[in-house]
């Protein structure tokens, strides 16, 4: 069976849990470049971004099937020439969407992928520190907001 072709798409996933102190957020470093980030990667073609959000959210931490995913308004666009797959794609697209997502990963525990070499829970604050992306800044801030005023919603 041939693997998957590569939507031109990506998401990301942001996990987040609620603690005695307050909300932590999840970010893992990876072991290709040493970026920290959230969970990020790719649709197949055929998936919804919430599908390739839900695939990826386990593959990359295995955060269960249930885990509640968020959409987000946050999105951004990557230029294609960061994906392999950029060649299947048509040579007038030159940018994709990514699609953002909050998870519920309180009481779960994280596990890493080969993708990564570690991952770490963070204060929002000690997280915006951290990340290396805009996008994942944009992110970060909007489901703390999102948590703080309550509109954090399916």
């Amino acid at each position: 069976m041939t693997a998957p072709r590569r939507a031109p798409f990506q998401i990301l996933v942001l996990p987040f849990r609620k603690t005695g102190s307050g909300t932590e957020y999840a970010l893992f470093r990876r072991s290709d470049s040493g970026d920290w980030q959230g969970i990020a990667g790719g649709g197949d073609d055929g998936e919804t971004p919430l599908q390739a959000a839900k695939r990826e959210m386990q593959e990359e931490s295995g955060l269960s099937a249930d885990t509640p995913l968020f959409p987000l308004q946050a999105s951004a666009t990557i230029p294609v020439n960061h994906f392999a797959a950029r060649s299947t794609w048509s040579p007038l697209l030159y940018a994709i969407p990514e699609h953002c997502f909050a998870a519920d990963a309180t009481g779960q525990t994280l596990f890493l992928s080969a993708e990564h070499t570690t991952c770490a829970w963070f204060s929002n604050e000690n997280a915006r520190q951290h990340l290396t992306w805009d996008s994942n800044r944009t992110a970060l801030w909007e489901t703390a907001e999102r948590l703080r005023d309550g509109t954090l919603l399916l």
